[in-house]
């Protein structure tokens, strides 16, 4: 990507002309209307889509030309100077068709820790660091804790922070059944289990039901029915279930035991899994490894990727998240997007290049939008998270103007740069 032009848009539609910008951001890049430049235009996918053709600037600040884009797919265009024989530039895009065109990317983490649990940090802080780190969508999950997820929508709203806050929890079931997020639920899911007779009494019944069933071997109906009861209730109170981290190793030791895992991913009692995370590389290619071999059977596992970070800095946060493909920035279009597997599981190690998990076409579009349009959606989101800090340090003065700016310059990204 080259940062001296503007080019939009840069999603555009498979089969129709578009027109396609290129604006000269800094002064040394302004175009000389008296010049002719050439386009070489080519599919990233197909080698016979090729073409260069002479072009004259509108003006100083901005030339433009039309194509229709005929293979779904990458586009990379150079720009020259006639005569000269290193482009000035070189740009992307990208060609979709169908339900894709329709849909905006959303970054996001559903895995987030605070000083309610083990974490460091405030619930706000936390939410207005996700800002700053390009986030558009989090939750705060602390264990076994739904208020400071609470505490954070509330306190979000109360400054303003223009990004979607999800009620969470992740829930440690008992038996070795591992962690589950409990995502947009109405109501506190651990506390449920605290009525320990209420809660002995509805594991039995479980249990009792499961009795007639032929379970993963090895696996008793009285184990499984603890990872049964935590995901029925996150379900009862409208939540959205999320298998966290299956194959972490805590205490030498695989934490959500196999048999479990298993079972659930053939009962479908899940609404997602966690298919990166907070864990170290072999355990996330465990977990990837077995995403492939669910394919393979014919199932298909929503997947997302979260931090599972612990602090603001210095941490994962920032690097493991989801990217989903929604209509809009709404708890409803997300997690719906999640369930029709419109997302992918990126990570980015530090020190390491960008890898990212889910289907082809989505992994395809998204190093595209990791390259050529996220570096300029993080930048804005960055700027409001640094204004947004000086708001809880209690220094919001002036600075509510140029945060009411960048909300609207975030929202003109949309419309500028998906065409």
């Amino acid at each position: 990507m080259s940062f001296n032009f503007d080019v939009y848009p840069k999603v555009v539609r498979r089969g129709r002309e578009t027109e396609i910008k290129v604006e000269g951001i800094y002064p040394g890049m302004r175009f000389d209307p008296e010049r002719r430049y050439i386009i070489r235009l080519f599919s990233k996918v197909d080698k016979r889509e090729e073409i260069s053709f002479e072009i004259k600037p509108e003006d100083e600040r901005r030339l433009s030309f039309a194509y229709d884009f005929k293979t779904p797919g990458e586009y990379r265009f150079d720009l020259f100077v006639e005569g000269a024989h290193r482009p000035i530039g070189t740009f992307g895009l990208f060609s979709l068709e169908g339900e894709l065109l329709s849909l905006r990317p959303f970054k996001g983490d559903m895995h987030i820790h605070t000083f309610y649990s083990d974490g460091a940090e405030s619930p706000i802080y936390m939410a207005v660091r996700g800002k700053e780190l390009g986030l558009d969508f989090i939750a705060i999950t602390d264990h076994n804790k739904y208020e400071p997820s609470v505490e954070a929508i509330r306190e979000a709203e109360r400054i303003g922070l223009d990004m979607l806050l999800i009620p969470g929890e992740e829930v440690s079931t008992r038996e070795s059944c591992g962690h589950i997020l409990s995502i947009n639920a109405s109501g506190w899911v651990a506390g449920l289990m605290e009525e320990i007779e209420r809660y002995d009494a509805e594991v039995s019944s479980i249990a009792a039901e499961l009795e007639g069933r032929e379970l993963v071997k090895g696996l008793t109906p009285r184990k499984y029915a603890h990872a049964v009861w935590v995901v029925r209730k996150i379900r009862e109170l409208g939540g959205f279930a999320v298998i966290a981290h299956p194959y972490w190793v805590a205490s030498r030791r695989f934490d959500l035991d196999r048999r479990v895992y298993e079972q659930l991913l053939e009962d479908g009692l899940y609404d997602a899994v966690e298919l990166l995370g907070d864990v170290a590389s072999e355990d996330n290619f465990l977990s990837v490894a077995r995403f492939m071999d669910e394919l393979q059977r014919g199932r298909r596992p929503p997947i997302i990727g979260n931090s599972d970070t612990h602090r603001a800095h210095g941490h994962t946060y920032g690097r493991y998240w989801t990217v989903v493909f929604a209509e809009e920035l709404s708890v409803e279009a997300v997690l719906g997007a999640i369930k029709d597997h419109r997302s992918v599981a990126c990570e980015r190690p530090q020190g390491q290049n960008l890898r990212v998990f889910g289907p082809f076409e989505l992994v395809e579009y998204t190093y595209f939008l990791d390259r050529e349009l996220f570096p300029i959606h993080d930048g804005i989101c960055a700027l409001e998270g640094r204004l947004f800090m000086r708001v809880l340090e209690g220094k919001e003065g002036a600075i509510m103007g140029e945060l009411e700016a960048l909300k609207r310059e975030l929202k003109g990204f949309y419309e500028r740069y998906f065409g």
